[in-house]
C-alpha cells in the first residue's frame, strides 16, 4: 500500500471517533424528533458538532499554562463530553416517539434516472478527490504557513503558544489530533479529515435545496456545487473555503427553515426553535473557523431589518399586521447559540494583545476582479429562467402547458449581457457605462419576470429572495475587495446555485414525469416519460456526463504536476511533492538543513515575509514576522533571507535609505566575500526569488588589517567619517582598462545626510579627465549602504571598479593623481576634509601617480 494511503488511512479511526461518538448523539439531540429519519441532515451536524465539540476541548487544553494538548487527554475531554449526548439521545429516543410520516415529512418516492446519475457523478468526484487529498502533502500557500504549519507547531510543543494570533482553530487543531492520533508528524495523517469537511459542504448543499424546496432540488443543489471544476481544484489543499462553505450554508439552510417556520401560518411547524439554535450553533463554528463568516451576520441583519420594513408597510398602508416577533425570535435564539464557540478565539486575541481580526494587506484588495465574470451564478440563473419561461413546460394531467415569457425581458437580458459579456471575454473591471447597462438591464427584467413569478411561483420565489439576501453582503464584499481569487467565494455559492437548481430541476422534471390515473397513464405509476422520448432522455443524460465531466476529474490537475502524478512515479516522495510549485522554497530548506546536520543545532533565522518557511522547521527560531531595520536586530541570527515578492510587502512605509538591514545587503551582493553578510546562495523557479545571506555582523567592528594608510596622518571627511587606508591594483591605465580599487572607512559619528563618494582622475594642473562617483557598496539592483544607517563604531570596505571611459584623456609621460571626497546627494555640496584635526578642503589625494599607457588587445 502506498505510504501516502496508509498515512491517510491510519488516522480515519480517529475520525470515526469525532463524527460517530462525539458528534452523532448531540446531532440528533438538537434536531427535532421527525428529523431523525432525514439522513443527510444527521451526518450533516455530526460532520460538523464532533469536530467543534473536539476543537472547543483542544482549544481549552492548549490555552492551559502547562503543555496539554496530549491525545489522553483530548480522549478523556471527548469522552466526557460525548456521555451527556448519549444520555440525552436516550431519554428523547424513550420519551419521544418519532411523529408518523405525514406532511413535510412524508417519505420520497423512487429516484429519477437523473437523479441517480448526478449521485454516482458525485460520488465518482469524492473519489478521486479522496485520492488526490490524500497523495498530496500540504502545498498550498495559506495552509503551508497558517494551518499546516500550526498543526505540526501543536503536535510538538503540545500547547497553543500565545504569540499564535491571526485566524482560528476549527482546522488547525484537527490537524492536530490526527498528528497525535498516529503518533508523528505526517501531513497525510493530518489531512484526513478534509475530505469529509467537502462531504459536510454538499450535504449542506443538499440540505439548503432539500429543505427549503424538494429532493430533486437538493440533489440538483449539492451536485452542481460538487460538480463545479473550481471546487474540485481546490478540494485538495486543506484551506479554509471549504470547511467555511459547510458551515455558510449549512447554518443558511437551518436558518431559512427557521424563518420560514416562523411565519404565522406555518406556526404549527415543528423545530423553529430547534432549527434556530442550530443555526446559531453553525454560526458559532463557522467564526471558530474564519472571520469572513462574520458576513453570515449581516445577512442576518439583512433579513431582519426587510422584514420589519414589509411589517411596517403591511401595517401602515395595506391596513393588515402580522406579528413580527417570532422571527425576530429566530434571530435572537440564532444570536446567542453562536456567541460561546464564536467569540472564543477573538476575545482570545483580544486578551493576548493580537489584532482581533487580523484583514488582508491593502494591495490585495487592490487586485479585486469586478469583472463580469464574476457575476456568473446570477448571469447563469437568469439565462436558465429566460429559457424556461420560452421553452419550459409544466405537466398538468398529461397535459403539457406552456409557460409564457413576458418579450421585455429580452431588452433586459440583452442589456445584462452587452454589460458582462466584455470584461469576461477580454478580462478587466467593468467600466461605468457597462454598470449603467447592467442596471438597465436588471431594471427591465425585474420589471417584466415580477408579475409572472409571483403569480404562478409565489412560494419559490419568497425562499429564493430570503436565501439571497442572507448571501448579499458577503457577495458584495467579496466582489468589491476580495475577487482577486474564486475561492473566496465559496461560502456563497451554494446559495447562488439554489436558483439554477430550482429551475433545473422544474425544467427537467418532465423526463421522468410519472403517468397519472385517467389521463392515459400506466396504473403502476413508475417513472415514464411525458410527453418526451427515450432519445431526449439519453441526450440529456449525456449532457449531464459531459456538463459533470470537468468537476470530477478536476482534482486530478496540478498547475505544476500536469495531469499525470497520480499513476506515475514523477513525484515519488513528500520532498518532491514539496517542492512541486515550491522548488525555490524547498532548495531554501534543504540549504538550512545542511547546517543544522553540520553545527548540531537549527540555525537561526531571519526571514521578513517568507512565512512559509517555519512550516518545514516549526520549532527553528525563525523570525518571519518581524522586519529588522538595523543590523542589531539580528544579532545572534545565523542567516538573513531575502525573498521576492514576500519580504518588500513586510517594509512597506520604511524609506530604504533609512533601513540599515537592507541597505548592507548592498555590502555582500557587491563584494560576495564580505565577512560581514556573506551571498551563501540564491534560487528563482520563476514565481519566487529567495537570496541567502550568512551573517557575521561582529565583524563589522573588526578593524581590518589590510589597505594603505594616509602617510599624512588622521584624514577625516565631513567628522563623521575616518579614511583609514585603501589599495588599488595597478598604477596605469589604458582606455577600457579595469582597476580594482577598496576604500576602507571607520564610522566616528552618525551622517545627516545621504553622501556619494566621488572619485576623480585628475593631471598636475587639477584638471578631471575621469570620475567614478557613486554611494558606497552599490549593488546591481540599485541598493547601496547609505551614509544615513552608518553607526558610529564600525568598519566599512567600499570595493570599486575603475574602467578609463575617456579615451581623449593624453597618454605618454604626463601623471595623473586619484583624488576622493564625499558630496551631498540632494545638493552636491562636497564635504570639508581635515587632516590631523586641520582644514585641508574638500577631497584627499591618494598617493598612487597613475600613469596612461596606449591602449593594449
Amino acid at each position: 500500500m502506498p505510504y501516502w494511503i496508509e498515512g491517510m488511512l491510519s488516522a480515519t479511526p480517529a475520525l470515526a471517533w469525532v463524527f460517530f461518538g462525539l458528534g452523532l448523539p448531540w446531532a440528533l439531540v438538537a434536531l427535532p424528533r421527525a428529523d431523525w429519519r432525514d439522513r443527510p441532515v444527521v451526518a450533516l451536524l455530526a460532520l460538523a458538532f464532533g469536530p467543534a465539540l473536539l476543537t472547543a476541548w483542544m482549544f481549552v487544553l492548549g490555552s492551559l499554562p502547562v503543555p496539554s494538548l496530549r491525545l489522553e487527554w483530548i480522549l478523556a475531554g471527548t469522552a466526557a463530553l460525548a456521555a451527556p449526548g448519549w444520555a440525552l439521545l436516550w431519554r428523547k429516543r424513550t420519551l419521544i416517539p418519532i411523529p408518523s410520516a405525514s406532511g413535510k415529512y412524508e417519505k420520497h418516492g423512487g429516484l429519477a434516472p437523473d437523479e441517480k446519475l448526478l449521485i454516482a457523478l458525485v460520488a465518482a468526484a469524492l473519489v478521486v478527490r479522496w485520492l488526490s487529498a490524500a497523495y498530496w502533502p500540504f502545498t498550498a500557500y495559506d495552509a503551508l504557513w497558517v494551518y499546516g504549519y500550526e498543526g505540526r507547531l501543536y503536535t510538538l510543543t503540545h500547547t497553543i503558544p500565545a504569540s499564535i494570533g491571526y485566524y482560528p482553530q476549527f482546522l488547525p487543531l484537527q490537524y492536530t489530533y490526527l498528528q497525535l492520533a498516529i503518533g508523528d508528524i505526517n501531513d497525510h495523517a493530518a489531512r484526513a479529515v478534509i475530505p469529509f469537511l467537502h462531504l459536510g459542504s454538499i450535504l449542506a448543499a443538499y440540505t439548503l435545496g432539500s429543505r427549503l424546496f424538494t429532493r430533486r432540488v437538493g440533489i440538483y443543489t449539492a451536485a452542481i456545487w460538487a460538480l463545479y471544476p473550481h471546487v474540485g481544484q481546490w478540494s485538495r489543499f486543506g484551506d479554509l473555503e471549504i470547511p467555511t462553505t459547510f458551515m455558510f450554508t449549512a447554518a443558511a439552510a437551518f436558518f431559512l427553515m427557521a424563518w420560514r417556520a416562523a411565519l404565522p401560518v406555518k406556526n404549527s411547524e415543528l423545530g423553529t426553535r430547534n432549527y434556530s439554535v442550530i443555526a446559531g450553533l453553525l454560526l458559532g463554528i463557522g467564526m471558530w473557523t474564519k472571520p469572513t463568516m462574520g458576513a453570515f451576520i449581516w445577512g442576518v441583519a439583512l433579513l431582519a431589518a426587510v422584514e420589519a420594513a414589509r411589517w411596517w408597510y403591511a401595517r401602515r398602508f395595506v391596513g393588515t399586521c402580522y406579528g413580527v416577533s417570532e422571527r425576530m425570535r429566530v434571530v435572537l435564539w440564532a444570536a446567542v447559540a453562536c456567541i460561546p464557540l464564536g467569540a472564543a478565539w477573538y476575545v482570545r486575541n483580544l486578551l493576548l494583545g493580537h489584532p482581533v481580526i487580523t484583514m488582508p494587506p491593502g494591495f490585495w484588495l487592490t487586485l479585486a476582479a469586478r469583472s463580469g465574470a464574476e457575476l456568473g451564478w446570477p448571469l447563469l440563473a437568469v439565462i436558465l429562467l429566460v429559457g424556461y419561461m420560452m421553452m419550459g413546460s409544466r405537466v398538468k394531467a398529461g397535459i403539457p402547458q406552456r409557460v409564457s415569457l413576458p418579450i421585455a425581458s429580452l431588452p433586459g437580458l440583452a442589456l445584462v449581457l452587452a454589460a458582462a459579456l466584455p470584461s469576461i471575454l477580454s478580462p478587466r473591471r467593468m467600466e461605468a457605462p457597462e454598470w449603467l447597462l447592467l442596471a438597465a438591464g436588471v431594471a427591465l427584467l425585474a420589471g417584466a419576470l415580477r408579475k409572472p413569478i409571483l403569480s404562478r411561483w409565489p412560494d419559490e420565489a419568497a425562499k429564493i429572495g430570503w436565501a439571497l439576501l442572507l448571501a448579499l453582503p458577503y457577495f458584495v464584499t467579496w466582489f468589491y475587495s476580495y475577487s482577486y481569487h474564486y475561492r473566496l467565494s465559496f461560502p456563497i455559492v451554494p446559495l447562488m446555485i439554489l436558483p439554477t437548481a430550482v429551475i433545473a430541476a422544474a425544467w427537467t422534471r418532465g423526463l421522468w414525469q410519472p403517468r397519472e390515473r385517467g389521463a392515459g397513464g400506466s396504473k403502476t405509476g413508475g417513472f415514464k416519460t411525458l410527453p418526451y422520448g427515450p432519445v431526449r432522455r439519453i441526450v440529456y443524460l449525456a449532457l449531464v456526463c459531459a456538463l459533470a465531466a470537468p468537476g470530477v476529474v478536476s482534482a486530478l490537475y496540478d498547475l505544476n504536476a500536469g495531469w499525470d502524478w497520480l499513476w506515475t512515479d514523477k513525484l515519488p516522495d513528500d520532498a518532491s511533492r514539496y517542492a512541486s510549485g515550491n522548488e525555490a522554497l524547498m532548495n531554501i530548506v534543504n540549504g538550512l538543513r545542511v547546517f543544522e546536520q553540520e553545527q548540531g543545532r537549527p540555525p537561526v533565522v531571519a526571514a521578513p515575509g517568507i512565512v512559509r518557511l517555519p512550516f518545514f522547521m516549526p520549532l527553528a527560531d525563525v523570525r518571519t514576522q518581524a522586519a529588522p531595520t538595523r543590523l542589531s536586530d539580528l544579532d545572534g541570527v545565523d542567516y538573513f533571507i531575502y525573498g521576492v515578492p514576500e519580504t518588500g510587502g513586510v517594509y512597506d512605509g520604511i524609506p530604504p535609505r533609512q533601513n540599515q538591514a537592507l541597505s548592507a545587503l548592498a555590502r555582500a551582493d557587491y563584494d560576495p566575500t564580505d565577512t560581514i553578510m556573506r551571498l551563501a546562495w540564491w534560487r528563482d523557479d520563476s514565481v519566487f526569488n529567495y537570496t541567502v545571506y550568512e551573517l557575521h555582523l561582529e565583524n563589522r567592528f573588526v578593524r581590518p588589517k589590510n589597505g594603505v594608510p594616509p602617510a599624512e596622518g588622521d584624514v577625516v571627511f565631513g567628522g563623521f567619517a575616518r579614511l583609514l587606508g585603501h589599495n588599488i591594483g595597478g598604477d596605469y591605465f589604458w582606455p577600457g582598462r579595469k582597476l580594482v580599487m577598496n576604500l576602507f572607512w571607520e564610522v566616528l559619528a552618525p551622517a545627516d545626510a545621504d553622501y556619494m563618494v566621488y572619485i576623480h582622475l585628475r593631471d598636475e594642473n587639477g584638471q578631471v579627465w575621469d570620475s567614478w562617483d557613486g554611494p558606497v557598496t552599490r549593488s546591481n539592483d540599485g541598493n547601496y549602504y547609505s551614509t544615513l544607517v552608518w553607526e558610529p563604531g564600525e568598519f566599512i570596505a567600499d570595493k570599486r571598479e575603475l574602467v578609463l571611459r575617456n579615451a581623449e584623456t593624453p597618454v605618454g609621460d604626463k601623471t595623473y593623481r586619484i583624488v576622493i571626497g564625499l558630496y551631498d546627494l540632494a545638493d552636491n555640496r562636497r564635504l570639508p576634509v581635515t587632516i590631523n584635526g586641520e582644514p585641508a578642503g574638500d577631497g584627499y589625494m591618494l598617493a598612487e601617480k597613475i600613469s596612461i599607457v596606449p591602449g593594449q588587445e
